[in-house]
């Protein structure tokens, strides 16, 4: 007996020592030290207002009590920040040191991770935290070799329609279309063919031309890749789903029922250049509550949002998108102070906060609850008819819809840009050459004709085919 009690308080008394040692090593901050976490992103305007005020709020409170200040700067867009991070990792001449967090999608944050480590969520993060996240919002952090997740999501978005509903519901009356022809691709070049015909100018505005890309062959059932175990890819690019895009994407454009002129579709829908646009939901707020036109007229209008289209005969699939928060490995202290930082960030009041102040969605499942947001925007006196109506057509895609991401793998961030310039390039270039030919007196519709032809078409794809192979070979 007296063997079993001296082995019982032996144990005890490991079993306090290891509390204690876990207790030191998972809370290793201390408020009289304070330690400072950089964070890189790349908002601008509403929304890093609203993220600046989120990261005052948490350095005044939980920050004091903690000793953790995180100083958070914007590097640009979207693309200058992946440039800053990845040259900060790979420490090249004039480059910053390397943020303790940065914002990062899939693809910069795989090339990240192979040259300075990122802290998976589940060091830092329990099963029951990890689990009140959207699961398809936590599966973007999840590169093709392992299970854990890489990026902490903070908010999320997908593309809407956007309709300037005082222009599209005379013309829809008119020539007896309805909201339900804008659903489809097919449907919506069919009236942006009338539009253009009756008008002269065009009726849609495509904003993301890799997502684009990537969601239309989805749509038409085949994914863009074949991904391998070992972090590598193959095009998967099939010459059936090569010619619906080439006849609902580059044939649009090049007829002059699609256009896009500004950096965004929204600049577009400002000058009533085109009457709707794919956008991000984050972009909300972007939509235009007025519409001024070349002849100095300016005319008030009421947006319609409705949910992305997709191809008749495929499946209704949306881009989710939204950088999430990748930290990278560097010290004890760090780390957990930078994982405080994003668990706070994700905690449901601050989420949804700025969530509903910038146009995205909010990462949790408890959180998603349409009437949750509507009632937030209402404590908030936010009263852009265009959020409100961005949330109910987003509720309908989070119900019916497929919300799709690309895997990262060796050459997606190269990949990516390909997508997003190869076609719109060469349509700009065609576009180009159009003009000035019809300037010189030849027949448009013949120039078009030949623009677009097959042999046109299977040049492209050829030339694609190829170009990607060079991107994915080589790595």
């Amino acid at each position: 007996m007296k063997k079993w009690i001296s082995m019982l308080i032996l144990l005890m008394l490991l079993l306090m020592l290891a509390a204690c040692t876990t207790s030191t090593a998972s809370d290793p901050l201390d408020p009289d030290k304070p330690i400072t976490v950089t964070v890189w992103h790349y908002y601008n305007g509403n929304v890093k207002e609203s993220f600046d005020a989120l990261v005052a709020e948490f350095n005044e409170t939980v920050g004091v009590e903690r000793g953790v200040v995180v100083d958070a700067k914007s590097q640009g867009d979207v693309s200058q920040l992946a440039t800053a991070v990845f040259d900060a990792a790979n420490e090249s001449i004039g480059s910053s040191p390397m943020p303790d967090i940065f914002a990062s999608y899939a693809d910069n944050a795989l090339r990240v991770n192979q040259l300075v480590g990122l802290v998976s969520m589940d060091q830092y993060f329990t099963e029951e935290e990890i689990s009140a996240f959207r699961k398809e919002f936590l599966e973007e952090g999840k590169f093709t070799d392992g299970e854990q997740y890489y990026i902490v999501p903070i908010a999320k978005s997908f593309e809407n329609l956007y309709v300037n509903k005082t222009y599209w519901e005379p013309f829809a009356q008119e020539h007896g279309y309805t909201n339900e022809d804008l659903a489809t691709w097919e449907g919506l070049n069919e009236v942006a063919k009338a539009y253009y015909e009756e008008t002269g100018r065009s009726f849609f505005g495509l904003d993301a031309n890799a997502n684009y890309m990537l969601v239309a062959n989805m749509q038409l059932g085949t994914e863009l890749y074949d991904y391998a175990k070992d972090g590598t890819a193959t095009l998967n690019f099939t010459k059936e789903n090569a010619r619906m895009i080439w006849e609902y994407f580059y044939k649009p454009y090049i007829n002059g029922y699609f256009m896009k002129s500004g950096r965004f579709s929204s600049d577009d829908a400002k000058t009533g250049s085109v009457l709707s646009y794919t956008g991000s939901t984050a972009g909300a707020a972007y939509f235009p509550v007025n519409v001024a036109f070349e002849d100095g007229e300016m005319i008030n209008v009421e947006p319609l949002v409705l949910p992305y289209p997709y191809f008749r005969d495929g499946s209704a699939v949306a881009i989710q998108q939204g950088a999430g928060m990748c930290v990278a490995q560097s010290d004890e202290a760090h780390e957990y102070a930078a994982m405080l930082f994003l668990k706070w960030f994700t905690d449901i009041p601050q989420n949804l906060q700025f969530a509903i102040n910038t146009g995205y969605f909010p990462v949790k499942n408890e959180a998603l609850d349409p009437q949750k947001m509507l009632d937030r925007l209402s404590a908030n006196d936010v009263q852009l008819e265009a959020i409100v109506e961005s949330i109910k057509a987003s509720n309908i895609m989070f119900e019916n819809y497929t919300l799709y991401n690309s895997k990262p793998f060796e050459g997606s961030y190269e990949m990516r840009s390909l997508l997003d310039t190869n076609l719109i390039t060469k349509i700009n270039q065609d576009l180009a050459t159009l003009q000035e030919k019809v300037a010189q007196g030849a027949d448009r519709g013949k120039l078009i004709s030949q623009l677009s032809s097959d042999a046109s078409f299977e040049q492209w794809y050829s030339e694609m085919i190829n170009e990607a192979g060079f991107i994915l070979d080589k790595k």
